[in-house]
Formats: C-alpha cells, structure tokens, sequence
C-alpha cells in the first residue's frame, strides 16, 4: 500500500518499509522534495516498531543521478556558504532553515547536516540500485548497510570533472569499503562503475539481474526482519561503533571543503561546461535528462 504521493513512495510491507526515489522524469536527481521526504521516510521508520528494515530504490530506470546540473551552473553565483546552506540547490530538504548568524557559524552545511539525519537511523537499511547512482546519488546509496546492484547498474562518485570533493560522507565510507587505493582511484577520476567492478571491488554484495532486483532485495529485507530486532539494532549499533566519531568530523572536513571550491573559478568553469555539454545532447536529443552528473 502507498503510504505518500510524491518525490518519494513509501510502502509498507510487513515489517520492511519500502521507499521509492520518485522523479523518473529526471532520473531520480536530488531536488524537488526527494531529501525532505527521503529524510523523514528514515525518521518515520526509526519511530514505528513495527518497521524492522528499510528498502530503498528508484523509480524507473534510475537509482538517483545526483544534483541538477543545471542548477550549479551559469548565472550569477552566491557566495558558498549562502549556496550550501541555503534554498538555492538540491530541493527542499526538510532542515530548520539556519539565521543569518548560525548560518555564519554552521559547520555542516545542509549536506552535512540531512546526512547526520540519515545516519541516524539505527534499523537496517538495503539500497537496491537500478540504473545510475553517481554523485549525491551515489552519497544515497552508500549510507545503507548493503547495496544489492541489478546489472544495468552504475555506481560512481562523480566529483572531480566538475572541479568537487565528495560529500555525504562518501570521503569516509568509501575507503572502509574497497580500500583507501580504489577509493582514490574512483575519487580523482571521477570513473564510473558497471555493476559487476563495484561488486568485485566489494561496494556491493550481489549483482541480480534487473527485473529480479527488487524481489530479492526484498527477500533479503524480509530474511533480515524476520530476526529478533534488538538483536541486530545491537549489530548494527557496534557497526556503527567502528567509525566512532569520524562520521561527525568527516562530515565536517567535507563541508569546509566544498566552501572553497564552490567559491573557485575552476569549478564554475567546469560546471558551465557540464551544463553546456547536457545542453548540447538535449538540443541534438529533445527530452534527454539535464542532470546526470559524468
């Protein structure tokens, strides 16, 4: 049954929440109300003892292409800081808009601060990643315990072409997964995985193919609500445990990162350039996606 119409669906499958990135007109890209609505999605499963695992996927033949290009580039840019903690990019994120004053003294920036929301929840979560999932989308996927990719899937970070370090905390959760050498790798280039090298790299557990995705991770979910709750909240609580506070401080590194970058003549370059190139491949293609990020 669907719970909420939207940028984001939300099911309710015994004991497994089912939630559905749902802009398939673009592609799944952040904006519109999908952080809102996907934050508070985890918010409303952390608070419903009756859900025990969490699903997450797109709708259509995307997982999630990350931010709208086109609205990183042309035109007069603000200031970093007004840009990453204000309204301006990545849709309504459902965050207490931030004073002039604390925006001043904000530390996270709004994808600091939604990821704190993410990782707050402390139930088992399975992203099964259809299509592309590449820069902030990637960032999505990643926040989940396991990644189950269908074949046509493609998982990169996405950052460097367009002159970017990554956020989300991918800068801390991608080495833990594939090693500090393939997360460098994926980091500087930019490349983009198919669904079998992210699972011979071990950023994914399975590869299925497309049609079974959904259905087995689903299975998977059920299998994994069908334990004793406390038992595995208390697995995933020392999972969580390892990374002791580096999340918070990585977090925090990442976003005073991005304050120079978004400020940098390069990275406005580079992303005039992107938005030129997606405009170009719309022109020779009428109704191609603007927002895929390379």
């Amino acid at each position: 049954m669907t719970e909420r119409d939207g940028d984001v669906l939300v099911e309710r499958h015994g004991h497994v929440m089912l939630v559905r990135l749902n802009r398939p007109h673009r592609h799944n890209a952040i904006g519109g109300t999908v952080l809102r609505d996907l934050a508070a999605a985890f918010g409303e499963a952390a608070d419903d003892d009756g859900v025990h695992v969490v699903v997450t996927t797109g709708s259509g033949d995307s997982f999630c292409v990350g931010a709208d290009a086109a609205e990183l580039a042309g035109g007069e840019r603000p200031p970093a800081r007004e840009l990453l903690s204000g309204n301006l990019i990545g849709g309504e994120t459902g965050l207490p808009p931030l004073t002039e004053r604390q925006r001043s003294a904000d530390l996270l920036g709004n994808a600091g601060r939604w990821t704190r929301r993410m990782w707050a929840l402390e139930k088992p979560t399975i992203a099964a990643v259809n299509g592309p999932a590449v820069g902030g989308g990637f960032g999505v996927a990643l926040l989940h315990d396991v990644l189950i990719a269908g074949a046509s899937a493609r998982l990169g970070t996405g950052f460097a072409p367009i002159g970017l370090s990554p956020e989300l905390g991918i800068s801390l959760l991608l080495p833990r997964v594939v090693g500090l050498s393939a997360a460098a790798e994926l980091l500087f280039t930019g490349r983009v995985l198919d669904a079998s090298e992210a699972r011979e790299m071990g950023l994914v557990s399975q590869v299925v193919p497309d049609e079974e995705l959904l259905e087995r991770a689903m299975e998977l979910a059920a299998r994994i609500a069908a334990m004793p709750p406390l038992g595995v909240l208390a697995a995933k609580r020392l999972l969580r445990a390892s990374f002791a506070d580096g999340m918070a401080d990585q977090l925090r590194a990442e976003y005073a990162s991005h304050l120079v970058l978004f400020d940098h003549p390069d990275t406005h370059a580079a992303m005039d350039a992107l938005a030129e190139r997606l405009a170009s491949g719309r022109r020779a293609r009428p109704g191609a996606a603007e927002e895929v990020r390379p």
